[in-house]
Formats: structure tokens, C-alpha cells, sequence
């Protein structure tokens, strides 16, 4: 592993297959697909990357050449994936596509594959020696639930802070109670926590604020509200940042490129959760306006990180 790990992003490392269509003369019309580096864990540590931010990935993918092909791309961005499992499975793949407003529609195909498969025995305390952690609510399910489990503790050992991403994707899971009771095991152990208004709905329905406010007491949390922009709670008060509206071509890595920019802003200030800094309001507007940015960037073009380029003022922010 390289040492001097800012940040450690446990979980999805999959592809994406975003769907165009081609002209023929003939029917049916042929398809065409592109494939993009996808899944949260991937997309949020590509970002970071690019960002000049010291990162890696921990995860699995399948030994064939699509996981071949994935841990080459994230290491040609720069991503130690020195701690990417190769497993006899299948890599997982997503097949995307988007409405007019550039909303996606995701078909995965992830039963069984690595991404799934990732166990307990594959994680060591030297992949948890990082300043944060990245973990999104869907590494709790199924067998990776042990593994997550496993990788926190280890995290919170080494003196790490946990960032928590709460990806609802209810369909995953096999009730809404099982769904709750493992976001509500992940938040109670976390320094951050973003949810969207989506996301929280789904969690906990009308009662997602105050599941936050019980659930995640230790922690500032931030809720994005789409062009309402985004609040943080923490023991600052509450800092917003609005967001401006943006033509989306695909809004797929929206909400992860937003998480790289908090936590970029959060490395680059050299905070800890128990620091006053940490409890500057002025602090997390910015890390939220530069989530913003990021996310603008993201819908932008078609992949999750396929518009996050061009970033030499963002950077020059978040020094």
C-alpha cells in the first residue's frame, strides 16, 4: 500500500454501460454502449484523485478482463488499488440510461459478482490506515456487511474518521427495516454523514431528520436538497450553500462528486472531527459550495466522472 493515505474508499468498484442508440437502416435500431468507471466507491475516489488528494480503493472485482481493465483505469487516475481484491466472480456492471433531464434509470447486474463477494478475510488493518474513510450504506448489505463492519473497527483503531454516504437504493434490500437498522449501525459511528432528501425519505420517510438528529448524534451531517442547495448540522449550527441550476446531461456521479468535494476540503484544511476548526461554519460552506462545483461538473457529460476535468480553480480553492 502507499503510504500517506488521505483518504480510503471502501465498497463498489464496478462498470457502467450507458446505452446510445445508432442510426441503421435497418430494424430493430442497433445499440451501442459506452463503458464508464462507476459504482460511488470508484467515482468519489477518481474524483479525490484528480483533486491532488492521496487515495485509495478498497473493494473487489472479478479476475477477468473487465477487473482488469477497471483497476488499471483507476490506477492510470492515480488511485492506490493496491487493496483490490481479485475474486473468482464476475466484475459488476450497471446498464444506465436517461431521461431527457438527464435523470438515470440503473439496471444492474450484480448477484454474485466480486463487488458482492468481498468477505471479512479480505480485509486487513493496513487498508484502514488513512486520515477518512469513505463507506456507502450499501456495503452493508448481504456478505459484505461483515467486511464493513470489520473495516471501520480497523478504522476507527488506527485513529481514521468515518464519512458516511447514504445510498438508499431501497430495491437492494430485502425490507425497509433491514435497510434502517444497517444505516442506523453505519451513521453511529461516523464523523460525517450525507444523505440527499431522496435518500433519507427512503430510510426513514417523514421522520428522516430527526432519524438523523437520534441516530447520528456524534456527527455533522449534510443534507443536499437538489437547486435548493445543501445544509450541514454539526456542532458549527447550520451552514447552507445554495447551488445553481445546471443543463444535466447525466446525473449519474452527481451526488458522489459532491462527497469528494467536502471531504477534498476537509483534507486539505487538515481538520479533525475533534478540532475547533471542525466546527466552523464557514468551513463546511465552503467544502459544500466546492461539492457543488464538482457536481455541476458531473452532470455535465455522460459518466460519473466523465465531466469532472478542468479543475485547476478548484483545486486553487481547496489549498
Amino acid at each position: 500500500m502507499a503510504t500517506g493515505i488521505d483518504v480510503a474508499c471502501f465498497g463498489e468498484l464496478l462498470w457502467d454501460f450507458f446505452e446510445a442508440d445508432a442510426k441503421t437502416d435497418k430494424e430493430p435500431i442497433a445499440r451501442t454502449f459506452r463503458r464508464e468507471i462507476g459504482g460511488a466507491t470508484a467515482n468519489v475516489a477518481t474524483v479525490l484523485a484528480r483533486l491532488g488528494i492521496a487515495t485509495s480503493v478498497i473493494g473487489a472485482v472479478g479476475d477477468d478482463k473487465l477487473g482488469s481493465a477497471l483497476k488499471s483505469a483507476l490506477a492510470a487516475e492515480g488511485v492506490d488499488v493496491s487493496h483490490v481484491a481479485k475474486l473468482e466472480a464476475r466484475t459488476g456492471i450497471t446498464f444506465v440510461t436517461r431521461a431527457a433531464g438527464g435523470e438515470p434509470t440503473f439496471l444492474p447486474y450484480r448477484e454474485g459478482t466480486a463487488d458482492m463477494q468481498m468477505s471479512e478475510d479480505h480485509v486487513t488493518s493496513a487498508m484502514a490506515k488513512a486520515r477518512w474513510a469513505i463507506v456507502s450504506s450499501t456495503s452493508m448489505l448481504g456478505k459484505v456487511r461483515p467486511a464493513t463492519e470489520k473495516f471501520v473497527a480497523a478504522l476507527q483503531k488506527a485513529k481514521g474518521s468515518l464519512v458516511v454516504d447514504l445510498n438508499a437504493r431501497a430495491h437492494l434490500w430485502p425490507s425497509v427495516d433491514a435497510l434502517r437498522g444497517a444505516c442506523a449501525e453505519l451513521v453511529s459511528r461516523a464523523a460525517v454523514v450525507k444523505a440527499s432528501e431522496k435518500d433519507l425519505s427512503a430510510i426513514a420517510g417523514k421522520r428522516g431528520v430527526s432519524w438523523l438528529e437520534e441516530n447520528a448524534k456524534q456527527a455533522t451531517w449534510i443534507l443536499t436538497r437538489g437547486e435548493n442547495g445543501a445544509a450541514a448540522v454539526g456542532a458549527h449550527g447550520q451552514a447552507t450553500a445554495p447551488t445553481k441550476r445546471v443543463r444535466a446531461a447525466d446525473a449519474t456521479g452527481a451526488g458522489d462528486a459532491f462527497v469528494a468535494g467536502v471531504v477534498a476540503v476537509l483534507v486539505k484544511a487538515g481538520v479533525k472531527p475533534d478540532s475547533d476548526a471542525f466546527k466552523d461554519a464557514k468551513l463546511w460552506t465552503r467544502a459544500m459550495e466546492v461539492g457543488h462545483q464538482l457536481g455541476s461538473k458531473s452532470v455535465a457529460a455522460v459518466g460519473a466522472v466523465t465531466g469532472v476535468v478542468g479543475l485547476d480553480d478548484i483545486r486553487a480553492r481547496i489549498r
